[in-house]
C-alpha cells in the first residue's frame, strides 16, 4: 500500500526492505527527520521530503518484522511532528554526557543547555568519528498512545498495514504466530 498525494494505496514494502532504504536516505540528508511511534508497534518517519508508515512486530528487543509503505508528506497532521526537534544521531562530548546526566539526576539548574545539544543539528551515520567522540545522542522519538492523534487518515491504513504485518508474521514465523495470533 503506497499512499499518493490524492490518498490512493498501493503496495506494502517489508520493514526489513524499506527501514534500509529510509537509512540510506537520512544519511543522504540527515537534517529535517522526525519519528513518532506507539506502544502497539506503528511507527511514522516524516523526512524532509517523503514520509513513512510502519506497523512493526517485535520478535526480540533488536528484530522485528512487518510492512511500511511511504505516504503523502502533505498530510495535514504532519505539521505538527514537524514542529517538534529534529530526530537524528548527534556526536556527544565528554562535556555534553555530563550536562545530560546532570539533567536526568535533577543536578542541572538551566534546561537551555540540554536543549542546546538536543537542537544541535544531526548528522550522517558515516560523519560520526569514533576516534573523536564516543558517545551518541539518538532521538528523539515521539510517542504517542495511537495515531487517532495524528490524523484519521494513518489510523485507516494502520488497519491496512496491521493486516499486513500478521500476513508476513504467519508466512515467516508460521510456529511463533500460532501463539499471539
Amino acid at each position: 500500500m503506497r499512499m499518493t498525494h490524492r490518498g490512493k494505496v498501493s503496495d506494502t514494502e517489508p520493514a526489513e526492505e524499506l527501514i534500509p532504504r529510509i537509512m540510506r536516505e537520512y544519511s543522504r540528508r540527515p537534517r529535517g527527520w522526525h519519528v513518532l511511534n506507539t506502544p502497539e508497534g506503528d511507527v511514522l518517519i516524516v523526512g524532509p521530503k517523503s514520509a513513512f508508515q510502519l506497523r512493526l512486530i517485535p520478535l526480540s528487543p533488536t528484530d522485528f518484522t512487518g510492512v511500511g509503505v511511504e505516504i503523502s508528506s502533505d498530510i495535514e497532521g504532519l505539521s505538527n511532528i514537524r514542529s517538534a526537534p529534529s530526530f537524528g544521531l548527534r556526536p556527544l562530548s565528554d562535556d555534553d554526557l555530563q550536562i545530560l546526566f546532570d539533567a536526568m539526576t535533577g543536578q542541572l539548574t538551566s534546561p537551555d543547555r540540554v536543549e542546546r545539544i538536543i537542537r544541535r543539528g544531526p548528522v550522517a551515520p558515516a560523519e560520526i568519528d569514533a576516534k573523536r567522540y564516543s558517545h551518541v545522542l539518538s532521538g528523539p522519538v515521539l510517542t504517542r498512545p495511537d495515531l487517532s492523534s495524528v490524523d484519521s487518515t494513518l489510523l485507516e491504513l494502520r488497519d491496512k498495514l496491521e493486516q499486513s504485518a500478521r500476513e508476513i508474521f504467519r508466512r515467516k514465523y508460521p510456529l511463533r504466530s500460532g501463539m499471539y495470533f
